[in-house]
């Protein structure tokens, strides 16, 4: 009910600081979590947390609910999607859900952003997959910046924000500072990148910098892997460039952080 006051007021709650500047205040969290192969044992976690969360905007791992893999069953995906939107209604919090997604004969690596009215806000299919993820998936085309409760926000999917060496050789898109340019002022960063540590420097520095470089907040979730800590944190990044919140590297873990965000003009 609280979350739910927020987004009916959240033009009331937007305050001018001491420059001038609107600003806001939201909860963000992150959830990182085992992610399964079957889509039957990663819904009742996603909606245990989605019962649980407490805040605003809940941020889950890359294909988290159908698990990371093209052999999903997409009349049972779309029945969760349902059970999905109405957990975020019941409980008052807009979820980004990394999911598979089948239209036609194409496969897509996709985050979904239902509302904290169980709506549909739109949804991000992974625009540079990895060479791997192309042995089932196709690239996403388009680029969007939503908006929700007075929010300028993007998403992007793991390899769209870093595209990291070796994982093909795809041109650098550079979608960050896009969203930035276009006027996002959070990102949520839905991540499945392993426990490889060779990444690790590569993955950060680049979650940091262009964090700086778009001057936007970052919100990431990755999947907890089972070889070991992963390779890129699950936490909260400052538009300066620093780490607000970094969760433990391994099992289950879930971070809730209040942050005030400048909705001024766009840049």
């Amino acid at each position: 009910m609280v979350r739910k006051l927020f987004c009916a007021v959240a033009l009331i709650l937007i305050t001018a600081n001491a420059q001038g500047d609107e600003t806001m205040k939201i909860k963000v969290s992150g959830v990182q979590m085992p992610v399964s192969s079957n889509l039957e044992e990663n819904l009742p976690t996603l909606l245990k947390h989605i019962e649980e969360s407490e805040a605003d905007y809940l941020l889950f791992p890359e294909m988290s609910l159908t698990g990371y893999h093209g052999d999903f069953d997409q009349e049972a995906t779309e029945k969760a999607w349902k059970e999905i939107a109405e957990a975020c209604k019941k409980s008052g919090v807009t979820c980004f859900i990394g999911t598979g997604c089948k239209e036609g004969e194409d496969t897509f690596i996709q985050t979904r952003i239902y509302s904290d009215e169980g709506e549909l806000i739109g949804t991000h299919e992974k625009m540079v997959p990895t060479s791997g993820d192309r042995n089932f998936c196709v690239p996403g085309k388009e680029l969007r910046l939503f908006s929700h409760a007075a929010l300028p926000f993007g998403t992007l999917i793991c390899n769209d924000y870093w595209v990291t060496p070796g994982c093909g050789p795809y041109p650098d898109p550079r979608l960050a500072f896009q969203l930035g340019e276009k006027g996002a002022r959070v990102i949520f960063q839905a991540i499945h990148s392993g426990s490889g540590q060779l990444h690790t420097p590569y993955h950060e520095s680049n979650l940091v910098l262009r964090a700086m470089e778009s001057k936007v907040y970052v919100v990431t979730a990755n999947a907890a892997d089972p070889k070991g800590p992963v390779n890129a944190a699950t936490g909260l990044i400052s538009p300066e460039g620093e780490w607000l919140v970094q969760v433990p590297r391994e099992g289950e873990q879930v971070f809730v952080e209040e942050i005030e965000v400048n909705i001024g003009a766009v840049r």
